[in-house]
């Protein structure tokens, strides 16, 4: 199975398909993600990652009119009352390293000086649309902001994330198998290839 994928971000891109590489074995279905034939800025102006996901993966299927995958993500951090969330790539300007330093430096300035007060999560939307039809899938990873930067795998705030499932290490020190299985991509990934395989049981 071939799935065009909504992105211009080229570190999702190679993520997801080392997902896919993954749970293909997992749940016995091949998916191969291929990008956008051209560089195209797509409108995000949904107010919830469902909205935003299912836009991006509907402009796909207008356009090229081939079954296709979008995701929206973000960090929610509790001490921010739940921001950046679906804005997390504006509240950086897209550029992470900055993004990371205003997200330590509020932090600081709020006083949150212990995890307990440092609680966030990633959260991600992905949708799946077949044959026109659109279908949504969740992850949900729990965890810490750390009080700075560790590692130097992954992308976006993995260096300061320290998820409940990985106690200790940041994102960014984990390799790459194990932050595609506990990380919120992955996590909605794996809920698609359960749909995917079960549907191709059905037929």
């Amino acid at each position: 199975m071939e799935l065009m994928f909504a992105t211009g971000n080229a570190g999702k891109l190679r993520e997801a398909q080392e997902i896919c590489d993954v749970l293909g074995k997992k749940y016995g279905v091949q998916v191969t993600v291929r990008p956008m034939p051209e560089k195209v800025d797509i409108p995000e102006t949904g107010s919830t990652y469902e909205e935003n996901s299912l836009q991006k993966a509907q402009y796909v299927w207008n356009r090229w009119h081939c079954d296709c995958i979008a995701d929206d993500s973000g960090l929610e951090v509790e001490a921010l009352d739940g921001a950046p969330g679906i804005y997390t790539a504006r509240y950086c300007d897209r550029d992470f390293a900055s993004g990371i330093d205003k997200l330590l430096f509020e932090l600081d300035r709020l006083g949150a000086d212990t995890p307990d007060k440092r609680r966030g999560s990633f959260e991600c939307c992905i949708t799946l649309i077949q044959g026109g039809k659109p279908h949504f899938f969740r992850g949900h990873c729990p965890g810490t902001i750390h009080s700075e930067k560790c590692g130097v795998a992954g992308f976006g705030f993995d260096p300061v994330f320290i998820a409940d499932s990985t106690p200790g290490l940041c994102m960014a020190q984990l390799d790459e198998e194990k932050k595609n299985i506990v990380s919120h991509r992955g996590l909605a990934m794996e809920e698609m290839f359960r749909y995917l395989a079960a549907d191709d049981k059905k037929q």
